[in-house]
């Protein structure tokens, strides 16, 4: 079953765009139903791919590089539980960014979805 891009936009937090002295982060919470990332994240800031190695998913007391989320080693969406999406690298410049995101759930196949944030 495929969510619709407008249910998923749902997920991110707006407002929690920042930058950190070693990059950026933002946060994503789960207001839909439990679901399972079983495939590497892929992000985009304004157009332009992110390192997976660069993304880190931190829930719940415990945290995934992006690269190495598969169906082997898992990460679980539980409704209501905020996660926190770390990005190391150069912070971002004051103003409006596009953020997309996609991955692979395990219930629900592919998912992605862009939604625009103000560091």
């Amino acid at each position: 079953m495929k969510v619709p891009s407008f249910m998923l936009k749902k997920l991110y937090v707006k407002g929690s765009l920042k930058n950190r002295d070693d990059g950026f982060e933002f946060a994503l919470k789960n207001t839909l139903v439990d679901a399972t990332i079983t495939s590497p994240v892929a992000l985009f800031i304004d157009n332009k791919p992110i390192p997976q190695d660069n993304i880190t998913i931190s829930a719940a007391h415990a945290s995934w590089s992006a690269a190495d989320i598969s169906e082997s080693n898992p990460a679980p969406l539980k409704v209501d539980v905020e996660i926190t999406v770390t990005v190391k690298g150069a912070a971002l410049k004051q103003g409006e960014h596009s953020l997309e995101i996609s991955a692979t759930t395990k219930e629900y196949g592919d998912i992605q979805f862009t939604v625009n944030d103000s560091v």
